[in-house]
């Protein structure tokens, strides 16, 4: 324990020993007053609180304090972060126009695809941020394009897998920055136990959208916990397996269903229920 829990925990102890003692104290002196027990709780519990609060506020605006300055320091380390992402790719512009040999063109488009993905984590770390203190809100999208922005982005790693996307062009009113992170760790789990070859498709069913692989399944037996945070269907695969729990902390904030249809070494279907969020 640090020495800010102690602090705090120090504190709480100190006001409920304050308050407790003003509770006796005020039985104590008020039982021969007061004869009807009902009134002299209800007095009592009324002192109570108010000293409570009165305490309490001074101990909280610490807090309170500390959490804006580390507010504060992150925003201004993202906004720090923001800038070299900006140089690199101005001057991987300027690299492409410069050099045309294949070779070199092939280098520079790694560089600008990993520059990409330290862009969409600054955005996903300042979503997490703006999450935190409550400051989202929704927008209209193209969910077709958001998808294709998805598929974009997993180019270099999805290898054998053919990603087909069936969704139509339909407009999405939600926490868009959230929602795309979510497709992104469906897609990501979708080819990371998928087989050689193999297949995600994305389509709507009704209102359902539809992500369904040709991987390995999940077993029955863990789809209780499934969405626990650190679980993985296969412990020696790469990662931390906190993807689908990202994915169904956002899909609770929204009030979207999820359910998982599954076969083991057969593939799975991720179906998410949009009538709350689709744009009529």
């Amino acid at each position: 324990m640090n020495a800010k829990q102690n602090h705090f925990y120090f504190n709480s102890a100190l006001i409920m020993i304050v308050i407790i003692g003003v509770v006796l104290l005020m039985e104590h002196f008020l039982t021969p007053l007061i004869t009807l027990t009902f009134l002299r709780t209800i007095l009592i519990m009324i002192v109570a609180l108010g000293l409570y609060f009165f305490l309490s506020t001074s101990l909280l605006e610490h807090y309170r304090q500390q959490e804006q300055n580390l507010k504060n320091l992150v925003d201004e380390t993202l906004h720090e972060l923001n800038t070299p992402i900006a140089t690199i790719e101005a001057n991987l512009k300027m690299l492409k126009k410069s050099h045309q040999d294949e070779k070199t063109l092939k280098r520079l488009s790694r560089i600008s695809q990993a520059s990409a993905n330290l862009s969409q984590l600054y955005k996903s770390i300042e979503h997490s941020i703006k999450v935190e203190i409550d400051t989202i809100e929704s927008e209209l999208f193209d969910l077709h394009k958001l998808i294709e922005e998805s598929i974009h982005k997993v180019a270099d790693i999805k290898g054998s897998i053919m990603i087909e996307n069936h969704i139509p062009s339909i407009m999405i009113n939600a926490d868009k920055e959230g929602f795309a992170r979510s497709i992104d760790n469906l897609l990501s789990n979708a080819i990371k136990y998928n087989k050689p070859q193999g297949s995600v498709k994305f389509y709507l069913k009704g209102t359902k959208l539809c992500i369904q692989d040709s991987g390995q399944g999940i077993d029955s037996k863990n789809l209780f916990i499934i969405f626990d945070k650190s679980y993985q269907e296969n412990p020696t695969t790469e990662g931390f397996g906190l993807g689908l729990s990202i994915v169904k902390t956002y899909l609770d904030k929204e009030h979207l269903d999820i359910k998982i249809d599954t076969q083991k070494d057969v593939g799975t279907t991720i179906m998410i229920e949009l009538k709350n969020i689709i744009n009529n």
